[in-house]
């Protein structure tokens, strides 16, 4: 059953260009996928689904009530919000207290809604989710991937036919993506799923991609995707090298017509002068030629104007991709001196083990357990913040910590004004070529920085942060959030090839696979 028909969508940027032009697809299956690569307008389509942005041209139509769920920015997060409120439940229990301590008052059993198991059902999906903290505690002290389960739970019991999901594996870890994938194959409406993340695509209906030819439409999961995308592309690549070797041996047989032709007409010019021929005899020769020599050229003109249409048009069904690449400043000592060590190190609103971990020049350290374990904490103290802990932290060097929120990219700067300010001796031509390798050449370099898309903002930082102090120790919180598939891997031979060290935490097993860890540090001991 169609659910949602969009028709001949276009979007124009405040810049005048055009981010898409004149998209029709319709949503049919169970749960389909768009993928495309950042800044291709993935959370603008999504935008124009929900009517928050209004397209420049074209129609929606959608017979299903629509739940949307996006990113929260870092202030959202930390709201004083309870985890009741959260849920939907707050009201309820604040009856339900009432109710038990003697109230008769009609008002709370109107909002109790004969609903007496509230507490205990919100505390048993708490459990189930591994969230140990109570319901009147603040969503603050969620961690992103508990945060995220609990706002994914909500809509998921909403009355919604249509969800719309926004990258929702990101901060998500393995337990909790299983998850998210078991409650997507129960829902029994429709599902639009924007996502990088591969172990999620592998099980949706339909797959729509969205790059700079259009929006394309895949049935199956991401592997055959995957597949068929690469089969396609290498048949187009075949097909334009045949059309530009066929272009070159049409002009080439021209040539040698011409110089043929010009052959024989120096031949018959010498013979006049001669008289070795009769004249009549000549001039039926030259006659002759003169027709040949136009009947090659209309064929080898009509040869070259199809030959040149054919090419044009695999041209137009091929997307030509930049390539990119992420450049890591390398330590400037190959030696391996010991740049941090943790002895006994327990953080206390985590209650986590005992942590003992001696760190080097060269190792590429990832830092393991599920969400709510202390990840993101443990870097937090490392980098010096405020964080309370027993035990010992010993600096041997500079740490530069990147969030999962980018909070160390300065908003209302250009990207090539945030490299040169906060990188010393970063020239501007330096800065360029590194951001030309993310993607941004020429002009592009004065755009703002908050106005990049999530996984645009991801590669600036992570070129921030490896070139901002002499041999620091990168703590990379999630640095794979945001990113698409292609970028990811392109991070993940980055951090391979990178002679420095850094504490990486991810719940992508795809990245952390690519990208040359030499150690790992459970914060639950397995």
């Amino acid at each position: 059953m169609t659910v949602l028909t969009a028709n001949q969508l276009s979007f124009q940027l405040s810049s005048g260009d055009w981010l898409f032009k004149d998209l029709s697809f319709t949503l049919s299956s169970p749960v389909s996928a768009l993928i495309g690569r950042n800044g291709s307008g993935k959370s603008v389509l999504l935008s124009l689904l929900t009517e928050e942005l209004s397209p420049a041209a074209g129609t929606i139509d959608c017979t299903a009530k629509i739940a949307c769920f996006k990113q929260m920015p870092q202030q959202s997060q930390a709201s004083d919000m309870t985890i009741a409120g959260l849920l939907g439940i707050e009201q309820k229990l604040n009856a339900l207290r009432q109710i038990e301590a003697g109230s008769a008052a009609p008002e709370y059993f109107s909002l109790l809604q004969d609903d007496w198991l509230v507490e205990q059902g919100a505390n048993q999906l708490l459990n189930d989710l591994g969230i140990r903290l109570a319901l009147n505690d603040p969503c603050s002290r969620l961690s992103g991937g508990q945060l995220t389960l609990l706002r994914l739970y909500r809509l998921f019991q909403s009355d919604a036919g249509l969800l719309l999901l926004d990258e929702p594996s990101n901060h998500l870890d393995a337990k909790a993506r299983q998850w998210l994938l078991e409650q997507i194959r129960a829902f029994r409406g429709h599902i639009l799923l924007v996502s990088h993340d591969r172990s999620l695509l592998r099980h949706v209906d339909t797959i729509f991609s969205l790059n700079s030819l259009g929006l394309c439409r895949f049935e199956g999961g991401y592997d055959a995707y995957a597949e068929h995308s690469a089969q396609q592309q290498a048949a187009l690549e075949r097909r334009i090298d045949h059309h530009k070797k066929e272009q070159k041996r049409i002009l080439r047989q021209q040539q040698q017509a011409r110089e043929r032709t010009q052959q024989r007409v120096s031949q018959g010019v010498a013979q006049r002068k001669t008289g070795g021929q009769a004249k009549i005899l000549l001039d039926a020769k030259k006659e002759s030629a003169t027709q040949n020599m136009a009947a090659q050229k209309t064929q080898h003109s009509r040869q070259l104007a199809e030959n040149s249409e054919a090419l044009k048009s695999a041209k137009q069904q091929y997307e030509v991709i930049k390539p990119q690449a992420i450049y890591l400043q390398d330590a400037s000592s190959n030696k391996q001196p010991l740049m941090l060590r943790l002895n006994q190190l327990v953080l206390h609103r985590v209650n986590n083990r005992p942590l003992s971990l001696a760190v080097f020049q060269q190792q590429q350290v990832r830092i393991s357990g599920g969400n709510g374990s202390g990840k993101s904490t443990l870097l937090k103290a490392i980098h010096g913040e405020s964080v309370s802990f027993d035990g010992d932290i010993e600096f041997r060097c500079q740490t530069v910590y990147l969030d999962q929120h980018f909070s160390l990219l300065p908003g209302a700067s250009t990207l090539l004004d945030c490299l040169v300010d906060n990188c010393i001796g970063l020239s501007a031509e330096l800065a360029r070529t590194l951001l030309a390798g993310i993607g941004f050449r020429r002009e592009t370099v004065h755009r703002n920085v908050a106005c990049l898309s999530g996984g645009e903002k991801m590669k600036l930082a992570m070129l921030l942060v490896s070139h901002m102090a002499d041999s620091p120790l990168l703590l990379l919180d999630e640095p794979d959030n945001h990113l698409d598939i292609e970028s990811k891997m392109v991070l993940a031979t980055a951090l391979k090839a990178y002679r420095g060290a850094f504490l990486l935490v991810s719940h992508d097993e795809d990245f952390i696979a690519q990208a040359g860890i030499t150690h790992t540090l459970s914060m639950a001991g397995e």
